[in-house]
């Protein structure tokens, strides 16, 4: 059998507090991820994600993926408040240990993820929260998500 879609490699780089972070505080606000899925309410499968730790920290954290914009709180390094939990379509733990040292970054990568994801419009949401004390760059984290897409 063969299997049509499409798949692609969405690239966010999260917008980070130079603050330190204290557990459960919000690591990224929401960042739209345009183009996620082919059509308006179309689904996907995000099948892979890879995080990039340009700041060399390994820190814990959880990606938090919504179906609509949903406000986790008020800024990064800000005390984590989901306006919304119905918005989530799921959730990705990260520890220390997933981390591979590169020398000067470390990278975590996933595969056969599964989380199924469902756009507004053609958009996915996705948001972090800090499960650690770290401290990162405005931009030290980029993460990549494998999209199947119907």
């Amino acid at each position: 059998m063969i299997v049509k879609g499409k798949a692609d490699v969405a690239s966010v780089v999260l917008t980070l507090s130079t603050d330190a972070y204290a557990d459960t505080d919000v690591l990224a606000i929401t960042h739209e991820i345009p183009n996620a899925v082919s059509v308006s309410g179309g689904t996907g499968v995000i099948q892979s994600i890879v995080i990039q730790d340009d700041d060399d920290q390994a820190g814990a954290l959880d990606l938090v993926f919504f179906d609509a914009n949903t406000s986790m709180g008020a800024a990064a390094n800000a005390t984590l408040a989901i306006a919304d939990g119905d918005t989530i379509l799921g959730i990705q733990e990260v520890v220390a240990g997933d981390y591979v040292d590169m020398i000067n970054s470390q990278v975590a990568h996933f595969e056969n993820v599964g989380i199924v994801i469902r756009g507004t419009g053609t958009s996915l949401y996705m948001g972090a929260v800090s499960r650690d004390t770290k401290t990162y760059t405005a931009a030290g984290i980029t993460v990549r998500l494998g999209i199947l897409m119907d």
